[in-house]
């Protein structure tokens, strides 16, 4: 799966250590908890190696305890501006500060929160991610129960005669606001998938107003977006491919970060996936049969000790599924939707 490897290059993984202290969620991260929480700050553009790294600084950093999970972000932007006020227009049509959420890792029924500079959120559940044969499900009515979010803007919105240093964001997600699909009960040693996205339009100033720059000949979409994963191409909507979080309860900087236990099964799924879908792009179907994806000895490689790989196809629809030596099963199928079934054993 050679051909897939800027879509398998390894996810991130970041120790989210669990907080005693209160968070204000004002939009300044000055508290001291923040201070010791890891800093996120490799934000690269979203199709990865190769492409141009972000004009500006971003630093984002994520804590936890019983009731929530907080995020900061600290955003360099010499020129702040945001006009949108109303909750849930379509904030991504200015700069903005986005989050995705994949509580229980398997690519469905995943949560995205973005805010502008003046705090206007825009909250959506999707179902699945887009571009799958089936299609997905996306509810903007969907609103955040408890969400708190706040901004901060050092320097002067919405005025293009000045510099600015940027802007910086706190939120607070209540466990209970995505709890509608499962059981977000976190405990140590949980892990989620999570990816950032900063949206950075091009702009033009015009009397010492800022407003996006829109070229009607111009092909190119004018803006930028800066995310922690790169996900390999322009589309934020590949669970698979956030980073993971990894809840510690230890004292901050003394845990360490590992993979989960199927991180590799799930990689190769998901290569057998990509490959799927761009025979569906060429032909208008899927490989009926394993042996017509080619899987290389360093493919199989993946698979441990007594796993076998199985594949159950039409011209329309897939399963592929990796039995291991116990018996518990993990698979992906043409919704992307990774299933995991374990073996119960009686004592």
């Amino acid at each position: 799966m050679q051909q897939f490897s800027r879509l398998l290059i390894d996810p991130e993984g970041y120790v989210v250590y669990r907080t005693t202290a209160p968070i204000t969620i004002d939009g300044i991260p000055d508290e001291a908890a923040w201070a010791s929480a890891p800093v996120i700050d490799n934000f690269r553009d979203i199709s990865g190696e190769g492409f141009p790294l972000p004009l500006y600084h971003t630093a984002a950093r994520i804590l936890w305890d019983d009731q929530y999970l907080y995020v900061s972000a600290v955003l360099e932007e010499p020129n702040v501006w945001a006009y949108i006020t109303r909750h849930d227009q379509i904030i991504y049509e200015e700069p903005d500060f986005e989050i995705f959420i994949d509580p229980d890792n398997d690519a469905q029924n995943y949560y995205e929160m973005e805010a502008n500079a003046l705090g206007t959120l825009f909250d959506l559940f999707l179902t699945r991610p887009y571009f799958t044969s089936v299609g997905t499900y996306i509810n903007f009515g969907w609103d955040a129960p408890g969400v708190k979010v706040a901004t901060h803007v050092n320097g002067t919105i919405n005025d293009a005669s000045d510099t600015d240093q940027g802007w910086s964001i706190e939120w607070a997600i209540p466990y209970r606001a995505i709890s509608n699909i499962f059981d977000t009960v976190i405990t140590a040693g949980s892990y989620w998938h999570l990816g950032f996205s900063r949206v950075e339009w091009q702009t033009q100033q015009k009397n010492g107003i800022t407003s996006r720059k829109r070229t009607d000949t111009d092909s190119l979409v004018p803006e930028y977006n800066w995310t922690w994963p790169a996900t390999g191409k322009i589309n934020m909507h590949m669970p698979e491919r956030w980073n993971y979080l990894y809840f510690s309860d230890k004292a901050a900087g003394t845990d360490t970060f590992h993979y989960p236990a199927d991180h590799n099964l799930e990689k190769l799924l998901w290569a057998i996936y990509y490959a799927q879908y761009k025979q569906y792009d060429v032909t208008g179907r899927f490989f009926q049969k394993l042996k017509q994806l080619k899987l290389s000895k360093e493919d199989l490689a993946l698979l441990p000790p007594g796993a076998k790989i199985t594949m159950e196809a039409t011209t329309r629809k897939f399963e592929v599924t990796i039995t291991k030596a116990d018996g518990s099963t993990i698979s992906v199928d043409e919704c992307h939707f990774l299933k995991r079934r374990t073996i119960d054993i009686d004592h």
